[in-house]
Parts: structure tokens; C-alpha cells; sequence
């Protein structure tokens, strides 16, 4: 043995050590999946020292028999630990545990050969059974020691055969990155059969770990840099997986309710800062309960802390610490101003079953009260509305298969004429099942599924129709407003659609007006000024909806060439309020210098028409004149107004 290499273990060692000062700076803690492969890198770090030592042994003269058997029993124990670390490792990166309670029988088994095999290598130093030392330090093996390789091609065995049954069904990719390990340290183990002088073992091990630690560390790197906690591409990612198997989870919710607004006050980066002191509370109190368990920040002062199953009977007891803590410790740099903090608990799949509802529940936990008590997720999903959004995405399916969507016209009253100019079209869903469907239900979802291109071009064809019929030309109407969502502005086809619409139709740019939301002014500007641009040098006019609701500001307002402003309801109810009269009013004198024309919604009094009328809005639109109407119900509208 004194002419062995080894020159492999020390390209090992190196190698190990490199990743192990990487990976314990960087890897997420309190994870099995971390624990194990960190068990994994000292193993191999151990066994190539002593792979090292026993060569090196070898050819000393003055090392004794005994310290070299031990030095080769050391490296046999060590490397026979590192295949069930393995396994381990996969049914963390897999999150198969939940499944282990239902298996004891397979556990048991599976630790057997580890068991049996220990004790061999310890009986060895009585009798030889697995190695023994012969003159001139040479090994002579028995039938232990091939045993020790054929325990470690087992669990080899046993991980693929795990991988191959509960990871390709779920995640292709997954199954091949755990596969190759497995391929490479076999191929491993038979060239060191073959060319026993060279020591490869450990080095192709280094390598797998290598490969194991960059594959993943764009899930291990996936980690908020101002929480240190898991970020919400692996949150979704990990209760993907969970659902998928089965897993029974108990989840710890917590929304900041307030976030925007606070980040509206103190800005985004003191936002920013904050989440540190709110993420070492929450981490404080998990250590406090010695709990296992995995902590993600989903952005927007979103938190999600996964409990072990140990722990779920201490679940709302933790929740209403954290929670409870958060309100007392976190405060904001402004006086008077606290963080309002929704706890909520949620077991799955008893509240929820799919990551779809999950993510619905983590939305709607906003609209909860604040008031410190921690909510169970049963009575959020029990109501209507949320089982209403789990079928959304059927329901707008079936709309557009079964034509049960319809377009409803607002009239908007113009001050200066005394006739309703033009008209605002609106979205309506009835379903034969639920009935009227709120587009505040449906829209975001819509948005979300892609489902809203086509709801637009079935909107915008619709009102096309309209304009090009007869019955429009009898009404004397200027033009016809239609909403553009956030998506379809998006769209590199959106102006190409809307002019072939009309010259289909044959129908004047100049009768349709499209809305744009705040929200969508702040999206890409680019492929927004694009559109919007093409389209107006065809003769269509903007305008620019919920003014004052969103992130607009006059700058950006300036650089769109935009002919309308539509102030939100929220300036009514200032209004309706007192004392800012005076803001709104330099408001509107301020955009009407900037040759806006000015438009105000939600009016539905006689003393609010007065008073916007006396301030110079151009147009008037409300529940004052009437609600949304179908199109006929329209049609007969402005007749009867006009005959009056």
C-alpha cells in the first residue's frame, strides 16, 4: 500500500474545506435539508483524512500495526455513514418526512444494514472479519469488508429507487440532479476496484457534494437579504411540492396590513430595514420553542413560518406570541404610528388544499380585522367570496366558452353642454350558478391566468360593434370609454388589435376612448409609451383612470399623451368630508391648465354635482345619473333624456 496515491484526497480535502466555509456562510439554517448536507461534507472531510493518513501510514516505518488498522477502520466506519446521510439528505430536499410515520416498518429496515454493519467493524478488532494487517503493513480483506461495499451500494440502491417512485412524478429535474450522484459515486466505486492503488473514493464524493451545493444554490441563495428568511419563489416552490405529496402542514401567517401605506410615509428602503428587526423577532421566538421549522418572507411584510408536526399543538400559542411580540417590540420612526399585524393559522389541507387557495388566503388575511387575536384560516376560506375565487378560474373558463360575459354602458354628463357626451364601458359576469360576479372578484384573477387578454378583446370588439351600429349613430354620443388592464397594456399586439378592430368595423378612432389605471402607467414604459403613442397618432384619445389612487405622478402624467384625467371617488368622499375643498380645487384648475379635460366618478348627490361643477370638472359620472346599464337599457336612456 505504500505506493498508493493519494493525491486525489488532498484535492478532496482542499475542495471540502472550500465548501464548507462557503456553504455554512451562505446555506439557510434550521433546515434537514442544510443539517444533512452539512453532516455529509464533515463525513467525507473526515474519510478523506483518513484515507490520506492510512496511505501515508503505510510507508512509514515507525508507525505501529495498530494505528494503522485503526487509521483503515476509521476511514471504513466513516465512508459507511456517508450513503445513509444520503438517503436522509434526499428525503429532505424531497420534504418526504411527513411520509416516514407510515413506513416504520421500511424505516427500520433501511437502518438495519448500517446497524449490523457497525458492530462488525468494532468485532474486527477482536477477530478479523473485515480487515486485517499483515507483514509489511499490507491489507488483507475479509468478507466484512466487502460486505461494508455492498451496504453502501444498497442505500445507494434504496435512495434511487426513493427518488425514482416520489421525485420523477413531481419534479423531472429534481429526479435527475439526486440521480446523478448516485450514477457518478457508483461509477466511482468500480473504477477504485479496478485501479485500487489510486484513491478516488472521497474525491468523487467531493465532487457530487460540489455539484449537490451549485445546483442548489439557487434555492439555498433564493433567500431575502433584509429577513435572511427562504423568499417567495422557494415558498412557492416548497408548499408546491408539499400539496403535491400530501403533506399535512400547519402554516403561521402574518401580513403587516399597512405596509404600503407605512412605505408611503418612511419609504421603501426604511421599509426595507425594518423587516430585519421583524424577521429576528419571529426567529427568536421559533428558537425560544426549540421548533423546527422554515421561515419565508413573500415580500410586502408577507410572512410564512412552516411548524413541524411536533410542534402543531403549540401552533396558536406561538402564533399569538409572534404576533403579540411584533406589536409590541416593532415600532416606526414615525410617533403614534404602529405596524397593524394579521396572525393566522392554517392547516393543510384541512383549511386549504391547493397552493392556489393558499395563496389566495395569504391575499385576502389584508382584509381581515386587525384587531391582535390570531385567525384561524377556516373562517376566512368558509366564506362565499373565497369559495367563490377557488372556482374563478372555471367560472371565467365557462364565461367565455358560454358567451357570459356582457358590456354595460355608465353615462357620463357633461357640464358644459347639459348632455351625457359620452359613456364609460363596463365589464358584468353572470354566471347561471352565482349570478352577478363582482369584476373586483374576477378581474385580478383574470389578470393572473392570462384569461384577461381575451376578456378585453371580447370588451373591446363589443364596444366597436356598438359605436358601428345604427342605433349608436341616433344617440348623438362623443365616444365610448373602454378600461385597459395592467396586462393588456403589456400586450406588443394590443394597438395592431384595437386598429384592426375599427377598420373592420369601420368605426372613427375618434368615438372610442381607452382608459389606462395608475397601475398600469407604472408598469414597462417602454412597451406602455409604445402602445399608447402608435395609438394616438391614429386618432384615438387616453385618459387615465382612479387618479389618485395608484403611483401616478404630474411628471409622468405630462409625458403620456393623455386627454382625460378621471379623479377617483376618493376625492368625493375628501370632499363629502370638508376641509380640502381648497386641494382639490387647485387640483383641478392644475390639470386643466395642462389641457386635461377633467373627470370626476363616483358622484351620487345633488350637493356633490353642484360643488365639482362649481370647481370646473368637464365631465360627471356617478350613481347621481344612473348606474351601469345594458345596452339597450342605454340606448333608451339617453332617448328619454334627450326627448325630456
Amino acid at each position: 500500500m505504500g505506493t498508493d496515491i493519494a493525491v486525489y484526497d488532498y484535492c478532496a480535502f482542499i475542495l471540502l474545506v472550500v465548501i464548507a466555509v462557503d456553504y455554512y456562510r451562505t446555506r439557510v439554517r434550521g433546515t434537514h435539508r442544510a443539517l444533512f448536507m452539512a453532516l455529509i461534507i464533515i463525513c467525507t472531510l473526515c474519510a478523506a483524512v483518513c484515507d490520506a493518513t492510512r496511505v501515508r501510514f503505510a510507508a512509514l516505518d515507525g508507525v505501529s500495526t495498530f494505528r494503522f488498522l485503526n487509521m483503515n477502520t476509521a476511514y471504513i466506519m466513516i465512508l459507511s455513514f456517508i450513503p445513509p446521510l444520503f438517503l436522509l439528505y434526499v428525503l429532505a430536499t424531497t420534504d418526504m418526512w411527513h411520509k416516514l410515520t407510515r413506513i416504520w416498518i421500511k424505516v427500520v429496515a433501511c437502518a438495519l444494514p448500517i446497524i449490523i454493519y457497525i458492530p462488525i467493524l468494532i468485532v474486527n478488532y477482536f477477530y478479523p472479519v473485515a480487515i486485517e494487517v499483515s507483514e509489511g503493513k499490507a491489507l488483507i480483506y475479509h468478507w466484512g469488508y466487502y460486505l461494508g461495499h455492498a451496504v453502501f451500494i444498497l442505500y445507494m440502491l434504496i435512495a434511487y429507487l426513493f427518488i425514482k417512485k416520489n421525485v420523477r412524478p413531481i419534479d423531472r429535474k429534481r429526479f435527475y440532479v439526486l440521480t446523478a450522484p448516485i450514477v457518478i459515486v457508483s461509477s466511482g466505486m468500480i473504477i477504485s476496484w479496478i485501479i485500487p492503488r489510486h484513491h478516488i473514493v472521497c474525491f468523487v464524493i467531493t465532487i457530487c457534494i460540489l455539484m449537490l451545493v451549485l445546483i442548489n444554490k439557487r434555492v439555498e441563495d433564493s433567500v431575502d437579504s433584509a429577513t435572511g428568511m427562504h423568499t417567495y419563489k422557494v415558498f412557492a416552490e416548497d408548499m408546491n411540492t408539499n400539496f403535491m405529496t400530501g403533506k399535512q402542514m400547519e402554516i403561521i401567517l402574518l401580513n403587516i396590513v399597512n405596509f404600503e401605506y407605512a412605505m408611503r410615509m418612511v419609504g421603501y428602503d426604511a421599509m426595507l430595514k425594518m423587516m430585519a428587526p421583524v424577521s429576528a423577532e419571529i426567529l427568536r421566538i421559533m428558537k425560544k420553542y426549540h421548533a423546527q421549522f422554515l421561515c419565508y418572507y413573500n415580500g410586502d411584510g408577507k410572512f410564512a413560518i412552516e411548524l413541524s408536526k411536533k410542534h402543531f399543538p403549540f401552533a396558536n400559542e406561538i402564533a399569538d406570541e409572534i404576533g403579540r411580540t411584533l406589536r409590541q417590540n416593532i415600532r416606526m420612526e414615525i410617533s403614534d404610528f404602529e405596524l397593524m399585524i394579521n396572525t393566522c393559522l392554517v392547516l393543510c389541507p384541512d383549511d386549504v388544499s391547493d397552493i392556489n387557495s393558499l395563496f389566495m388566503l395569504i391575499s385576502d388575511l389584508d382584509k381581515a380585522e386587525a384587531d391582535g387575536k390570531v385567525v384561524s384560516a377556516s373562517k376566512i376560506t368558509a366564506t362565499s367570496d373565497f369559495k367563490l375565487k377557488k372556482e374563478m378560474s372555471a367560472i371565467i373558463e365557462r364565461a367565455l366558452t358560454n358567451h357570459y360575459f356582457s358590456v354595460f354602458y355608465q353615462p357620463i354628463y357633461d357640464t358644459s353642454t347639459g348632455r351625457f357626451a359620452s359613456a364609460e364601458a363596463l365589464l358584468r359576469l353572470r354566471d347561471p350558478k352565482y349570478g352577478y360576479i363582482s369584476p373586483d372578484l374576477f378581474i385580478p384573477i383574470a389578470e393572473k391566468n392570462g384569461a384577461i387578454h381575451s376578456i378585453g378583446s371580447f370588451v373591446l370588439e363589443e364596444v366597436v360593434k356598438f359605436i358601428a351600429s345604427p342605433d349608436f349613430a341616433q344617440l348623438n354620443v362623443d365616444y365610448v370609454e373602454v378600461n385597459l388592464s395592467a396586462m393588456q397594456c403589456l400586450r406588443g399586439d394590443l394597438a395592431e388589435e384595437i386598429i384592426s378592430l375599427c377598420n373592420k368595423y369601420e368605426v372613427d378612432p375618434s368615438k372610442i376612448n381607452l382608459e389606462i389605471t395608475e397601475t398600469a402607467s407604472a408598469y414597462s414604459q417602454s412597451r406602455l409609451y409604445g402602445n399608447i403613442q402608435t395609438l394616438s397618432n391614429h386618432g384615438f384619445t387616453f385618459s387615465l383612470d382612479d387618479f389618485g389612487t395608484g403611483y401616478s405622478n404630474l411628471m409622468r402624467i405630462a409625458s403620456l399623451p393623455l386627454n382625460i384625467v378621471k379623479l377617483d371617488r376618493a376625492f368625493v368622499l375628501m370632499e363629502e368630508s370638508g376641509g380640502h375643498h381648497v386641494i382639490i380645487r387647485n387640483l383641478i384648475e392644475m390639470l386643466k391648465n395642462m389641457k386635461m379635460k377633467v373627470v370626476v366618478e363616483g358622484i351620487e348627490s345633488k350637493e356633490m354635482l353642484d360643488s365639482f361643477t362649481e370647481m370646473g370638472v368637464d365631465e360627471i359620472q356617478g350613481f347621481y345619473f344612473s348606474r351601469p346599464l345594458t345596452k339597450q337599457a342605454y340606448i333608451r336612456f339617453l332617448k328619454e333624456k334627450s326627448a325630456s
